[in-house]
């Protein structure tokens, strides 16, 4: 399982690499030396996001759906309809580092949608504006959310080539990033946080980390 046809996310958690296997339509398991652990396929179709805590994995797709696996042996443990409005087509997510909170880039639904986590089961909390828009606070195809240590929230906005910065409560706060083949974003599509709190973004045409 150390092989995987497009895997649009990983993360990582106790030392171990979960990944999106898109096209290969699973979850894999990895060391961080790449050696196979485990892998399971998932029930829906292309797999994109994926957000691991102490319990639970979850995945999601190309729908509204979230799937569920165990943390601990990659079980399946349901799935969750989360309804359009709440997601279409969720192409990035991240876990909080208290693993209570999921936030999710709803691709088609140009909003970032934050939701409890108790258990395996996910309550929507809150969520940006859904407008098709370059407006502050508003997005044209978010594809990735990241967490700070304080609950901030930054999402990549892919045709508006920023990442942009929310509160714990989702309200807009600031943005980096237009257009540019030097100093801005061509189209960035992933991120992260680290424990210090800095910001990495893949700048996909610019062929970089920022």
């Amino acid at each position: 399982c150390n092989r995987w046809s497009y895997a649009r996310q990983f993360t990582i958690y106790n030392d171990q690499i979960y990944l999106a296997d898109t096209y290969g339509k699973r979850v894999l398991v990895m060391s961080l030396t790449g050696q196979c652990i485990r892998s399971r396929a998932t029930v829906w179709s292309y797999p994109h996001a994926i957000a691991v805590n102490s319990n639970y994995v979850f995945v999601g797709n190309s729908s509204s759906v979230i799937e569920k696996f165990t943390t601990n042996g990659l079980n399946q443990s349901g799935y969750q309809q989360m309804g359009s409005g709440y997601i279409n087509y969720a192409w990035g997510m991240s876990l909080n580092s208290a693993g209570n909170k999921l936030a999710v880039a709803s691709y088609f639904g140009n909003k970032i949608s934050e939701f409890t986590v108790s258990g395996n089961s996910l309550n929507y909390v809150r969520g940006t504006s859904t407008s098709y828009s370059s407006s502050n606070g508003y997005f044209r195809r978010p594809t990735d959310v990241a967490y700070d240590s304080n609950g901030n929230i930054y999402a990549t906005d892919l045709y508006n080539h920023r990442v942009q910065k929310f509160n714990s409560s989702l309200v807009y706060q600031a943005k980096v990033g237009s257009y540019s083949t030097s100093s801005g974003f061509r189209y960035p599509y992933g991120m992260h946080t680290d424990s210090n709190d800095k910001v990495y973004t893949t700048d996909f045409y610019n062929y970089a980390v920022r």
